[in-house]
């Protein structure tokens, strides 16, 4: 028996003296990295008035000194090859996970020697190849990390292994997004619809496709409660027989909107112009009862026969006042439809109109 363990003992030293170091250490690192400090994000502009991100931050002097001893003596850790440090930039946006988003460039790193040399990292987060689809902090939140890293392996073995840091302290910027989708026209009058509440989460994600009926008719319970103060209630739930949505029964509480017959409201069908003119022209007789409807002067439009005999005072309504105006060629256009970026901005002209907010 003890010849056997003896013989056991002889063949374990012999097996550890010639093992390679990664059976010694599979599970070890050649050091550890503290965490990046202060990361500080600014938006700024380069000499193409394109927007970009220059993030900075503060390397601990430890993490200093093994990268000083590291671009002396790659093999300066006894047994491994370890490259120079590097920084790791990782960035979020909209629904999309760490580094997934559409961005200009796929460099997300730098060295640790062109950070100290004072360099900042510049991260473009782009949807297209233009400085109108970059970076917009008045739609977005962007959320930046950042960590060290140096990539290493055992002395005449590959470079296979990374030596990684915690995460920085997260640094976000912008807000959340108000709206997607919009057209450049209307962007100035988005913002002012976002900033008054008038963009719902049914179309906020999509501001240049068509509205309907329904959409509609909760920007227009929206503007009333912006202008007046004071939340709307709602008919009853069985009003309707194809809808139950408490927006559209205030809506019709207030008077803003009606059926199209056989208790039914039709939500999902797109709204016309001539439609939207009628609902509109409502919510302004009920957000200022004492308002001037006259429509004496009101233009008049080449199409004329062709909006519906009930909706034509609505229509003369709204262009005399300049909230809904023509297509051009003197046309009116009453059964096109609208798009939500649209409806949203005649709704901001009427609220700023009676809120005494227009020049």
């Amino acid at each position: 028996m003890k010849i056997r363990v003896l013989i056991f003992t002889l063949v374990l030293f012999l097996f550890i003296g010639v093992a390679p170091l990664s059976a010694l250490a599979a599970n070890s690192t050649p050091f550890t990295l503290d965490a990046p400090k202060n990361l500080t994000v600014e938006l700024k502009y380069d000499q193409n008035n394109w927007p970009y991100f220059a993030i900075t931050m503060d390397v601990p002097e430890d993490v200093q000194s093994i990268n000083k001893n590291l671009n002396e003596n790659s093999e300066y850790y006894s047994g491994t090859n370890c490259s120079p440090i590097k920084i790791r930039f990782e960035s979020k946006y909209r629904n999309y996970d760490w580094n997934q988003g559409p961005s200009l460039y796929d460099i997300t790193e730098m060295s640790v020697d062109d950070l100290l040399g004072g360099n900042a990292f510049a991260y473009y987060p782009y949807e297209k190849e233009d400085a109108h689809g970059g970076i917009n902090l008045k739609a977005e939140v962007y959320t930046i990390r950042a960590c060290f890293y140096s990539s290493w392996g055992y002395v005449d073995s590959f470079i296979d292994k990374e030596v990684t840091s915690n995460y920085s302290d997260l640094v976000t910027l912008g807000n959340p997004a108000q709206y997607r989708g919009a057209s450049d026209w209307a962007k100035d009058g988005l913002d002012k619809a976002a900033e008054y509440g008038f963009i719902t989460d049914k179309i906020k994600d999509n501001m240049s496709g068509s509205i309907t009926r329904e959409e509609f008719a909760e920007v227009a319970v929206k503007l009333y409660e912006r202008y007046t103060g004071k939340k709307a209630t709602e008919a009853s739930s069985s009003t309707f027989t194809d809808t139950t949505n408490v927006e559209i029964l205030k809506a019709y509480q207030l008077g803003i909107v009606n059926g199209i017959g056989n208790n039914k409201f039709a939500p999902q069908v797109l709204i016309n112009r001539e439609q939207m003119a009628a609902m509109l022209n409502r919510a302004v007789e009920v957000i200022r009862p004492d308002a001037d409807m006259s429509i004496e002067g009101a233009p008049s439009f080449s199409d004329e026969k062709e909006i519906a005999p009930y909706f034509i005072s609505n229509v003369q309504f709204m262009a005399k006042n300049g909230f809904i105006n023509g297509v051009g060629n003197n046309k009116f256009a009453p059964k096109d439809t609208s798009t939500r970026e649209q409806a949203v901005i005649v709704a901001v002209r009427v609220y700023e109109t009676y809120a005494g907010l227009t020049e």
